[in-house]
């Protein structure tokens, strides 16, 4: 008898109670408002001690539904949710951000299955601009806990795609999600705590999967992110622009970043960048944004893929708000293969008295488009501390075609491998404002120009070993600026190297230090 009731018990616990929508009159030809059925099977669940809402196969018009705790809104699959296009279907839009299915304020909830969210947003109902008044997410997880996503897909979404605002313990897995309908549609924007997100297919016009901090009190921290594929017209992986508490403890790993399906929601095609060129392409690859006063630290990023993005990494410090400039710092960026389609190169940038500090590259192949001319490196990259921060801000052209490095300390580069498709007359390193940078087996086999490999302005103790003479350079390092000082060249094979080193007018001839090279 024990044995007995401990199976049903165990049956029970197994196999949570299920709620049929259409027994709650939803009717699935894809016209009828079902809202309200689906609202009372949910709450009928909830009320019961909670369970499994079932939206069978159809096509279900519905507007907001708000999950409850200990909930499970499972869509089998050929299920969809389809958005209403009638704002009376959202309450409250105007003045609090919904999404098709709203979660807010509950615990232990889910939505999963095969089917799809629709939400909708590319009828002309919420086609409103970049405004985010009267446009709703498909998914939203705001003030949650224990919450688990997972398998179902979300599309045609009027703004953001799925947010996850002030949530702890968020498990997300498998989402497809293709969101080229709108603006600002971002695929997964993360505030919150303890968060792991995996084995997403992501489409978005807008950032891919987007870290946010918009709460000054607390860190968007403890979030682990990996084997995603990702597609976006904006940034595929991007931490802010959002950063007002800031960003800690967060790893990335074995991720794709493949060419977008789609890019001409905002007419892409008829402001053409000078340099680029892909018709289709992601705007950044990876970036990393501290720009509201906030914190980044302990970042690691590994394995990651990138197809035709203009620029692969991009690291900025700024002020874009009145606020006291905190810090970025300890980073790891390990095993990245990319190719990248505009002179906006990959860049490192704090600001003047601030530098991005601790960061460690490694392990890095960039194919670069090439064809950068000499004009590039008499034009001023300007500071732009309190612009918006993009790979644009500094102009269509960095003076350096791999990396750009400026206001930095404690930066370490070693087996940069950086391949050019087309004659480039620009550096290969352009490294300005720099302190205790360390650069270890930089290859650059198509460097033809007669500019310098690396260009130094106002560095201090900068080292640079392990260079690789694959083909005959004209000169290795310029090094300018009264500043400048130990600049080191050790352990390099110079054997097809015309010249090692250039000091311009001001710099002390005992700034640098030769030795143990080939």
């Amino acid at each position: 008898m024990f044995l007995i009731l401990l199976s049903i018990n165990i049956s029970i616990n197994i196999y949570p109670v299920e709620y049929n929508v259409s027994d709650f009159g939803a009717i699935a030809d894809g016209k009828t408002l079902c809202t309200k059925a689906i609202q009372n099977a949910i709450d009928k669940c909830a009320g019961q001690g909670g369970g499994r809402i079932v939206i069978p196969a159809g096509n279900y018009y519905t507007g907001t539904i708000f999950l409850r705790s200990f909930v499970e809104l499972h869509l089998e699959q050929n299920a969809q949710l389809i958005g209403s296009t009638n704002y009376d279907d959202y309450p409250n839009l105007a003045s609090d951000r919904k999404g098709l299915v709203h979660c807010a304020d509950i615990t232990n909830a889910a939505i999963t299955g095969f089917g799809t969210i629709n939400a909708n947003g590319s009828d002309s109902a919420f086609q409103l601009g970049d405004s985010h008044a009267l446009r709703p997410h498909v998914v939203i997880f705001n003030r949650c806990r224990k919450m688990n996503i997972q398998d179902v897909s979300l599309i045609n979404s009027a703004d953001w795609t799925f947010r996850i605002l002030d949530c702890q313990e968020v498990f997300v897995h498998g989402l497809k999600i293709y969101s080229h309908s709108n603006f600002n549609n971002d695929g997964i924007d993360i505030d919150g705590k303890d968060i792991i997100v995996s084995n997403c297919n992501i489409e978005a016009t807008d950032d891919g999967i987007c870290l946010k901090s918009n709460q000054p009190s607390k860190l968007c921290e403890n979030v682990s992110i990996s084997n995603c594929i990702i597609a976006s017209n904006c940034n595929a992986l991007k931490f802010g622009t959002a950063s007002l508490s800031g960003f800690k403890n967060i790893s990335i790993n074995n991720c794709v970043i493949k060419t977008p399906a789609e890019n001409d929601l905002f007419g892409y095609k008829a402001h053409i960048v000078p340099g680029v060129t892909e018709p289709v392409y992601n705007n950044t690859g990876l970036s990393i944004e501290m720009v509201d006063g906030g914190v980044l630290e302990k970042v690691t990023i590994s394995n990651i893929t990138m197809e035709n993005v203009l620029t692969p990494v991009f690291i900025r410090l700024g002020q874009r708000r009145q606020r006291d400039i905190s810090y970025l710092k300890d980073i790891i960026i390990s095993n990245i293969v990319a190719n990248g389609v505009s002179h906006m190169s990959s860049s490192i940038t704090g600001i003047p008295g601030h530098c991005v500090e601790n960061v460690k590259i490694s392990n890095v192949i960039i194919n670069c488009n090439g064809g950068g001319l000499m004009d590039y490196l008499s034009k001023e990259v300007p500071e732009q501390i309190k612009m918006y921060p993009e790979n644009k801000m500094f102009g269509v052209s960095l003076p350096a075609y791999g990396f750009y490095l400026r206001h930095v300390d404690n930066i370490e580069m070693e087996n940069i491998q950086v391949n050019l498709q087309y004659k480039d007359q620009r550096h290969a390193f352009w490294i300005e404002d720099a302190h205790n940078v360390r650069i270890n087996g930089i290859t650059a086999k198509d460097h033809t120009s007669s500019q310098a490999l690396v260009r130094i302005v106002d560095g201090s103790n900068i080292t640079l070993s392990g260079y690789d003479a694959s083909n005959p350079i004209v000169l290795f390092a310029k090094i300018s600026g009264k500043l400048s000082n130990r600049i080191k060249l050790t352990g390099n094979d110079f054997s097809t190297v015309k010249t090692q080193y250039e000091l311009m007018p001001g710099v002390n001839s005992k700034s640098i230090m030769s030795k143990y090279n080939f």
